[in-house]
């Protein structure tokens, strides 16, 4: 008798606590694949690994393809500006700076040269952008879930509505551009508009600095060199 009882008794469901929030809000469930940052820490481990194999400290490939590894390491230093420049908040933008020194010398880089160097630091600074934009949207979502639904839309109207012609307006101007990234993410920009804001941004921002360098001869780079001599002698 007692063995029937137990056999018809109802097996009891262990529930995993990272699987659910509450039982009182089945809605609130929260699976791995939700919340984790996967593809985010996937593509910088594969970064990572790119570096380390190919790039730093010594290739293998340096005895094989010269040419091609001291292009290869120029695009990591630019890749690595970009980096520093866009998800850490600088007064001064490290990248700019570098920028600015290719652009100012006309002699050692021709008109080629700086138009791969525009279009490689719109990509590379579109890209490091979508980085940031993705881990601040992952980690919204887990602190939204402590405020009310309503009240975190309310708050988030006028910023989605302006969101993208003020993404555009940052990435074109000298202004704090990591943390208009960071408030994209959070308020969770359309992600389309997002990025074509902030590479057309960069496209206007870098063109004007290089058209307006070259063509008036202007050497930002010289000019910075002959004051600070001038200065501290």
């Amino acid at each position: 008798m007692l063995r029937r009882q137990i056999s018809n008794s109802p097996k009891r469901v262990h529930r995993f606590r990272y699987l659910e929030s509450s039982r009182r809000h089945s809605e609130k469930h929260i699976t791995i694949k939700e919340e984790s940052l996967y593809k985010p820490l996937l593509t910088m481990a594969l970064i990572l690994v790119f570096i380390l194999v190919i790039i730093f400290p010594i290739s293998i490939f340096d005895n094989m393809f010269p040419t091609v590894m001291i292009f290869l390491r120029r695009l990591f230093g630019w890749m690595s500006l970009s980096a520093v420049a866009t998800l850490l908040i600088l007064p001064v933008s490290v990248y700019d700076v570098e920028l600015i020194r290719i652009f100012s010398d006309t002699v050692r880089f021709d008109t080629g040269y700086v138009i791969f160097a525009i279009f490689f630091a719109i990509f590379a600074d579109t890209f490091f952008a979508y980085i940031g934009y993705r881990f601040t949207k992952q980690l919204s979502r887990l602190f939204a879930r402590k405020a009310k639904k309503s009240d975190v839309e309310k708050s988030n109207a006028n910023l989605r509505k302006y969101g993208n012609i003020g993404m555009f307006f940052f990435s074109c101007t000298p202004l704090p551009f990591t943390l208009a990234i960071y408030t994209a993410g959070a308020v969770r920009l359309n992600i389309k508009g997002f990025l074509i804001a902030v590479a057309s941004g960069r496209l206007v921002k870098y063109s004007a600095f290089a058209l307006f360098l070259r063509l008036f001869g202007i050497n930002l780079v010289e000019i910075g060199q002959n004051l600070f001599t001038s200065i501290f002698g």
